[in-house]
């Protein structure tokens, strides 16, 4: 009676796991690649096999019919890097293999609860949900709507089945320690404040909504588990914006009050910078997840104080 949480090793899945095992459920069926950085994630964690994602579709969908007794597929892994020049690389791993996974669970009459993104709505202001002002701005955020759009387009086939996606809002939390540039802004400012002593801010006025980790896997263990959604794609996030500015003082005043830092003006630490050229034309200004149902919100609210806790986390690990 095996759970697959596909990317399991990643952030966001090996967090699925984590509260999968929490809920006594040990028989999860991890599916992700290889990748070295990623292997601390599963220290601590139950899982009964592990499938290299790596050698392709066919290889992969062959294991997966060899697994029998299927209870549900959670799809979060992806290629997250928003500079990824290949698009055939993205859509193959966001748009193919999402489309082999939500057809398997199909077949085998099984939910399936996926990631979508927010990255659908670029620079939109309009983010509340569905299928309409969608602005895609590079090719992740194309391959994320790609996939949205064939749920949509296929929900007459697919309404015998639980198929429901969640467009994730800046998670941060636990476990992105091996996502580099693509990892959230606490992390990231965490990590600048450690290496170099000050916080490299852009310009720029970014407003976004971030959502906990842990409240991510929390709604899409709801979601497979119980009937508290209809099938369709769900705005999933703090219901909260905060400018990048203020996740920097977050970080700061956490490190002066644990004594990481010395005591000055919180400003002090942080440095105004320009935005590269590179970046702007892909890059979100401002998300906030609009329409958010109100069973979400009440699960993700209290994001500032969930920063915090994760700054603290991240200084235990340090000392």
């Amino acid at each position: 009676m095996s759970y697959i949480v596909t990317g399991g090793a990643g952030f966001v899945g090996s967090n699925v796991v984590r509260k999968l095992n929490e809920k006594g459920i040990d028989d999860v069926v991890i599916i992700d690649n290889y990748e070295e950085a990623k292997m601390p994630n599963l220290v601590g964690l139950h899982f009964t096999d592990y499938i290299d994602f790596s050698n392709g579709l066919a290889s992969v969908e062959e294991r997966l019919e060899a697994i029998g007794d299927v209870q549900g597929v959670f799809h979060i892994g992806a290629n997250a890097d928003v500079l990824e020049s290949d698009p055939k690389v993205m859509m193959v791993m966001n748009y193919e293999f999402s489309k082999m996974y939500c057809d398997f669970a199909i077949r085998h009459h099984v939910p399936f609860v996926y990631a979508s993104s927010s990255a659908v709505y670029g620079n939109n202001s309009h983010q509340k949900g569905g299928l309409d002002h969608l602005l895609p701005h590079n090719i992740y955020a194309w391959s994320k709507w790609l996939f949205d759009k064939y749920t949509d387009g296929n929900k007459e086939k697919f309404k015998d089945n639980k198929v429901i996606g969640f467009r994730f809002f800046n998670v941060f939390g636990w476990g992105e320690f091996h996502k580099g540039k693509n990892a959230n802004i606490v992390y990231r400012f965490y990590k600048m404040m450690k290496e170099q002593g000050y916080i490299d801010l852009f310009k720029d006025h970014i407003v976004r909504d971030h959502v906990y980790v842990d409240d991510v896997a929390e709604v899409m263990f709801n979601a497979m588990m119980y009937d508290h959604f209809k099938n369709g794609i769900y705005n999933l996030g703090g219901n909260h914006p905060i400018s990048h500015r203020r996740v920097a003082e977050l970080v700061v005043e956490t490190l002066i009050a644990e004594g990481v830092v010395s005591e000055k003006d919180v400003k002090d630490y942080i440095k105004e910078i320009d935005m590269p050229k590179g970046l702007r034309d892909k890059f979100q200004f401002y998300t906030f997840a609009e329409g958010q149902l109100n069973l979400i919100s009440e699960i993700t609210k209290g994001n500032e104080d969930k920063m915090k806790l994760y700054v603290k986390q991240l200084i235990q690990e340090d000392k």
